[in-house]
């Protein structure tokens, strides 16, 4: 699976260490299941209750999934992990997942799949 590598301008403190480099994988069919599911609620509507899951939770649940590790802790982020990083470096973050994204589908458009 291909791995990218970025440095975040702020990094993230865990315990006393400050981390910045930033490795992230390419999303998996599991990823994205997960991470769906994780952000589903129930919700009261004229018309009975209805579940829905918000689109930017999704995109969130998958990013953190997909960082393998930054600096020397391990991943998955967790969300309470993600909303403490600068806007900034989610920012980059996401921008990296994606720019992996494109990549990827360029190979299989490349191969002609």
């Amino acid at each position: 699976m291909t791995t990218v590598t970025c440095t975040l301008k702020r990094g993230l403190s865990i315990g006393d260490k400050v981390h910045c480099e930033a490795e992230i994988r390419e999303a998996t069919a599991a990823d994205l299941i997960e991470a769906a599911d994780e952000s589903e609620k129930l919700i009261a509507t004229p018309t009975g209750y209805e579940l829905l899951a918000s689109p930017t939770l999704v995109g969130l649940n998958t990013l953190r999934r997909q960082v393998v590790k930054l600096g020397e802790y391990p991943g998955p982020l967790s969300m309470a992990e993600i909303k403490k990083l600068s806007a900034a470096d989610l920012s980059l973050l996401q921008e990296t997942a994606l720019a992996l994204e494109d990549a990827s589908l360029k190979k299989v458009s490349d191969r002609g799949e």
